[in-house]
């Protein structure tokens, strides 16, 4: 069944959104409202380019390769164009996840001072711009205004007249005979930090005679970002996964179900049943651990060698079906570069997961046996998940295995330990399945 855009849209108009700690989507994240800093209160769009975002880019002019090494050598170069192409739109969509300087905030003029309230975010020991900066009052014979901070110091670029005191210093007086003057030099005024610290932050005072404003500044490093390339096929995107003990007859119906849909896809199959078969079909890699590590040990092993964008996790009893299509999956990822999981319907262990995010929170390896909940309360504020009932897949029918079900099940006082362990490790004071 072709997975056609009408159909995306009704899966979407379905999908159950459930939120770990983060907004709800924002389709037009580059722009926000800014009044402009002279005397008219119209509303001006703006997009800035914060320098906490520039300092990765690909075409950045402050980047120096002479003394390092320049990595495009590296590049087949009949290739180099299209390889900077897809780099590029994977590192947009980079930008779009981690949201740098996209929630600033301006509070209006209520009093006579104008200045972001949140979302000034800068890199450490670079100078940034602080955007938004402006006064509205009556007519002075003169106007002056302050800014102090304790972090880092200030000034104004292009201060041709003269008329700011405290130029890269914790201190700025600004002062003029005529408020658009002040305005204009407000619009130009820059912090850098003075102490490295990839994540803390400071306050700006901004005052004028009596009234006074106080706003924070992020001060975060950039993280680098993780960028996958390869091609545009799903089996350069997408690499099954899953984890299996003892369950090599259920294990194979999942292989020749998979391979009936996707032949040439790489599976990755954590193993540590005591007694190992080995596995044999191309793009299948079988590791072998000790036996008994557990649920999510394995989980760990298998996620920590895939080298695609996204994997797919499934269990070994799973079963493909004429409906289990992994590209609906990547559609709706690749279309909401917000997303780090899209769960479909059988239980919480049929995912698509983007890889960097999912290694970002790991599987506990203290879980040895039931492993569901558990990773999903650890990526609390961490990923940003939806489930989709039309995403499915099939389950093999369960057959009593006595081996497996004595080191599957968990015992009463395997339970009261994972519970003392999510009690200390996660702080929680109570928790329902």
């Amino acid at each position: 069944m072709k997975f056609k855009r009408k159909h995306f849209l009704i899966l979407l108009c379905v999908i159950v959104l459930v939120i770990w700690g983060r907004k709800l989507l924002k389709w037009d994240l580059n722009r926000h409202y800014m009044p402009s800093y002279g005397g008219s209160r119209k509303e001006d769009k703006v997009t800035p380019t914060p320098s906490s975002i520039s300092v990765l880019s690909g075409n950045n002019s402050l980047c120096d390769c002479k003394a390092q090494t320049d990595l495009h050598q590296f590049l087949p170069s009949d290739q180099l164009d299209a390889i900077i192409k897809s780099r590029a739109k994977e590192y947009k969509e980079h930008q779009l996840r981690i949201k740098t300087n996209t929630d600033i905030l301006i509070a209006r003029a209520n009093s006579p001072l104008q200045y972001p309230i949140r979302g000034f975010n800068v890199a450490p020991l670079q100078k940034s711009l602080i955007p938004g900066l402006a006064l509205y009052t009556q007519k002075r014979e003169v106007y002056k205004v302050s800014l102090s901070v304790e972090k880092g110091v200030l000034s104004v670029d292009d201060d041709v007249h003269h008329q700011v005191n405290g130029q890269g210093e914790s201190n700025l007086n600004i002062s003029s005979l005529r408020l658009k003057q002040v305005n204009n030099l407000l619009s130009r005024v820059t912090y850098t930090s003075t102490i490295y610290h990839i994540r803390t932050s400071d306050l700006v005072y901004f005052r004028f005679e009596d009234n006074e404003a106080v706003f924070p500044v992020s001060i975060r490093r950039p993280a680098v970002p993780v960028l996958y390339s390869g091609g545009n096929d799903i089996n350069s995107k997408v690499t099954i996964t899953t984890k299996t003990f003892l369950r090599y007859n259920k294990l194979k119906v999942l292989i020749n179900s998979i391979r009936k849909v996707y032949p040439k896809i790489k599976i990755i199959i954590a193993d540590d049943s005591p007694k190992p078969e080995n596995l044999f079909g191309d793009n299948i890699e079988q590791y072998i651990m000790p036996p008994a590590q557990g649920w999510f040990a394995g989980r760990n092993l298998a996620v920590s060698q895939v080298t695609t964008k996204f994997f797919l996790w499934v269990d070994d009893d799973f079963e493909f079906m004429d409906e289990t299509r992994i590209e609906s999956f990547v559609e709706i990822m690749e279309a909401n570069p917000e997303l780090d999981v899209v769960g479909g319907a059988v239980s919480v262990n049929f995912f698509l997961a983007r890889t960097d995010a999912v290694r970002r929170v790991g599987f506990d390896p203290f879980l040895k046996k039931v492993g569901h909940t558990e990773f999903f309360i650890d990526g609390l504020g961490k990923l940003l998940v939806v489930s989709c009932k039309d995403l499915s897949i099939g389950h093999q029918i369960h057959e009593s295995h006595e081996e497996y079900d004595v080191n599957r099940n968990e015992g009463e006082s395997e339970i009261e330990k994972k519970y003392a362990h999510h009690f200390y490790k996660n702080y929680l004071k109570c928790i329902k399945y």
